[in-house]
């Protein structure tokens, strides 16, 4: 092995005598057959083979090198090792001469060297009359770092030793550095860790605590359950209108305001630091998005809970400065607090996400507390949604229908496909409370396409077996929501069941509610172009009851308008109500579309629509919603049905002034 002197083994001779010295520089001149066997036998045993290989290849025609110092008496010996270890290029074998009569004898040289570096191994030369090796092991006791060398000794033997022990040297220095190496990874590992954990519980945007964090330490506060008299609660919160911020600004205006809400919360929490005798344990969390939670703990008073909310409305309320402008956004605050009935830190992070849409239902910036009704009615609406998504598997809803009839021909020209759901409790749920929580949970379009199916079906078989003297052109309307129209799919998923059901498309008409108006929705205006452009009737249902929009003419073609009942129930009561309605249809037939009135229930409303040259209309004054075959029945007996025998009876007339029987109103219509 070819060594540099940085590389070359470290050997102290450590003696009195100075021909002694000279032998010694003699013994480590030159390497010689020796070492290199020596070597070679260490390489095979203690060598992986591929080290071998290479060692043998670099130590081919070279011995070990020796770096050789001296030191002359044990004083001088201990000053050399003293100033090897503070310059970090330690010996790595101190030959010591056991008898030195001016000063220090072996012994002692060697208890004081082994006190500066305790891995230095050590040769102790002695003679015959020096001390026995009883005495050397009293004096030094039992180690691996000491061997004795009997005088006189052979060249070859120092060698042997020298290199012997100075590989154990370097294998004993090797095997500290890797232990250090294992130590210090140990210690990156920990600290990685450590930072992975900090980073799993802190939210990347805002640096505060997250969901995860926020379990957690509800989980340990839940666990002591020792708050004596004090009190615990969680503010929940979110944003409103930041939807529109981040889509309108962009993210980073978005992310910018998140940073800046955040701000603002821990100033309200340390406003309760400010005012306390010491330092709370409050938390501000970003659970994700624009929900943010506020964790109270140790408050003496409940009120001190509603006074950090009111607090952080007001704050929240204050313009944001984003880039060169300034933006307004609002919350709402869900208070719950933590008491011995909560189970896990989900309950409680449940109710005050509870509390809080019952903040929002009530109107921007307000304050709510959770109460037991309100996890009622979480239950209530969780049981709900169970019961729908059962019902949908179960294929329990029923399919009703209800006429529209023609007020000219007094004839039944179409249906309206009403939905019906009995519960397992055997009553009937209204429409108006499973429908939104059906679009809520993402189902709509599940069940609208069983309706569509269900009706196309049914309705089909039932016209095909009318009577060839009945006229069986009779239109189905179905309504359609906003969510169904934005289906990229909803066309493929309609002409699959026509398809199937084998029902005349050009009886199709679709009803879209004004709050499902697509203008605003690019998919949702394809749908609806697309559905004209396939023969399929749309109809504006419930028209005048949201907040209309006479555009909605120019943006795609309207086959119908249906009047809301909301205008009928008063129309012979409230002069404003019945200009309004005259004016809807008057408006529809300047623009090419019929007019059908929804809620007709008395004779009155009944020759009012006719005078207005109203086309058809639809109520319990003609037939509730009919099951398939009370619908059979009334097309081929018309007659049952009292608003048909009304029109049979009478013609349209145009009174001045009307009385309404169930009012006792009388209005004047010009």
């Amino acid at each position: 092995m070819n060594e540099t002197n940085a590389q070359a083994r470290r050997v102290l001779i450590i003696d009195d005598q100075e021909h002694i010295h000279d032998t010694f520089e003699r013994v480590f001149a030159n390497s010689n057959v020796a070492d290199e066997a020596l070597m070679d036998f260490e390489q095979m045993f203690l060598s992986d083979d591929s080290d071998v290989s290479n060692k043998n290849q670099n130590s081919q025609g070279a011995g070990p090198q020796y770096l050789v110092t001296h030191a002359v008496g044990g004083e001088a010996g201990v000053v050399k090792v003293q100033e090897a270890v503070d310059q970090g290029n330690r010996f790595s074998v101190a030959f010591v001469d056991m008898r030195m009569p001016n000063g220090m004898d072996g012994l002692e040289t060697t208890e004081k060297l082994w006190e500066i570096d305790p891995h230095l191994q050590v040769v102790i030369c002695t003679a015959y009359s020096d001390h026995t090796w009883d005495d050397v092991l009293k004096r030094l006791g039992y180690n691996d770092r000491l061997l004795l060398l009997k005088k006189p000794f052979e060249r070859d033997e120092a060698r042997q030793l020298a290199l012997a022990l100075s590989e154990k040297c370097r294998l004993a220095d090797l095997q500290e550095e890797k232990v250090q190496e294992l130590r210090d990874e140990v210690t990156r590992r920990r600290q990685a860790e450590e930072e992975l954990r900090v980073m799993a519980h802190r939210d990347a945007l805002t640096l505060l605590p997250n969901r995860p964090y926020l379990l957690e330490h509800l989980e340990t506060l839940l666990a002591d359950g020792n708050r004596g008299d004090k009190h615990d609660a969680l503010l929940f919160l979110d944003l409103d209108n930041f939807k529109i911020i981040n889509d309108s600004l962009g993210h980073d205006a978005g992310d910018d305001l998140l940073n800046q809400v955040a701000e603002r919360l821990k100033e309200c929490v340390r406003h309760r630091d400010s005012a306390g005798a010491k330092k709370s344990r409050d938390k501000t969390v970003r659970l994700g998005g624009d929900e943010f939670v506020v964790l109270l703990e140790k408050m003496a008073e409940k009120e001190d809970a509603f006074d950090i909310a009111r607090r952080i409305v007001q704050r929240i309320a204050e313009p944001f400065k984003l880039g060169d402008r300034y933006v307004n956004v609002g919350t709402s605050v869900g208070v719950a607090f933590i008491d011995s009935s909560i189970k896990d830190a989900h309950d409680a992070l449940r109710n005050a996400d509870t509390a809080m849409y019952r903040a929002k239902n009530a109107g921007k910036g307000q304050i709510a507390v959770f109460d037991k009704t309100m996890h009622q009615a979480v239950v209530a609406r969780h049981d709900m949604e169970n019961q729908i998504r059962l019902a949908l598997e179960n294929e329990d809803f029923e399919v009703r229908y209800q006429p529209i009839i023609d007020l000219d021909r007094a004839v039944v020209q179409g249906v309206e496909a009403l939905i019906r759901w009995q519960n397992e409790d055997g009553q009937y749920v209204s429409p108006m409370e499973f429908i939104p929580i059906t679009e809520e949970i993402g189902l709509i379009t599940q069940l609208g396409e069983w309706v569509f199916e269900t009706a196309m079906r049914e309705f089909g078989q039932m016209l095909r077996s009318l009577p060839s003297q009945i006229d069986s052109n009779v239109y189905l309307g179905v309504n359609v929501s906003r969510r169904q129209l934005s289906d990229p799919f909803f066309l493929d998923r309609l002409d699959t069941i026509v398809a199937k059901t084998g029902f005349d498309r050009s009886l199709v008409k679709i009803e879209m509610n004004e709050a499902g108006d697509p203008r605003h929705n690019e998919r949702s205006m394809a749908t609806m172009l697309g559905l004209h452009d396939a023969g399929v009737g749309i109809h504006i249902d419930d028209f005048g009851k949201g907040k209309s929009s006479l555009t909605c003419f120019q943006a795609y073609p309207i086959e119908t308008v249906k009047i809301d009942r909301s205008f009928t129930a008063s129309i012979a009561s409230d002069h404003g109500h019945a200009v309004i309605a005259q004016a809807i249809v008057q408006l529809a037939h300047h623009l090419n579309a019929t007019i059908v009135c929804e809620g007709v229930e008395s004779e009155c409303q009944l020759q009012l629509l006719r005078n207005w040259g109203c086309d058809s209309a639809q109520g319990y004054l003609f037939a509730q919603a009919l099951t398939i075959h009370e619908l059979q029945d009334l097309l081929q007996n018309p007659s049952q049905s009292e608003g048909i025998r009304m029109l049979n009876k009478t013609a349209p007339v145009a009174p001045l002034v009307m009385r309404d029987d169930a009012s006792g109103m009388s209005i004047q219509i010009s």
